[in-house]
């Protein structure tokens, strides 16, 4: 089932994905090559028109090394964790 971007995922993801893209030094055709996609589909994250699913999002969080819940809440797939009180 898609899920809804709203403007805040979208903004919040892209923020992120581009961040992550220069901090590891990769290009679009680098990333989308690692990724087995095209290079259209990275674009479309970098603009917001489209997020990852959450097997992509899985795949970056191994490749960039963050817990893969925090890519699938930037993706807007899940809810932010609540402070316990």
């Amino acid at each position: 089932m898609p899920i809804s971007i709203t403007p805040a995922v979208s903004t919040a993801f892209r923020t992120w994905f581009g961040e992550q893209i220069v901090d590891h030094d990769l290009s679009v055709t680098a990333l989308s090559h690692l990724l087995d996609t095209y290079d259209g589909t990275i674009e479309d994250w970098l603009a917001g028109r489209s997020i990852p699913t959450r097997e992509e999002c899985l795949q970056l969080a191994e490749l960039f090394e963050v817990a893969p819940s925090q890519v699938l809440q930037l993706a807007g797939y899940a809810e932010p964790d609540r402070p316990s009180l």
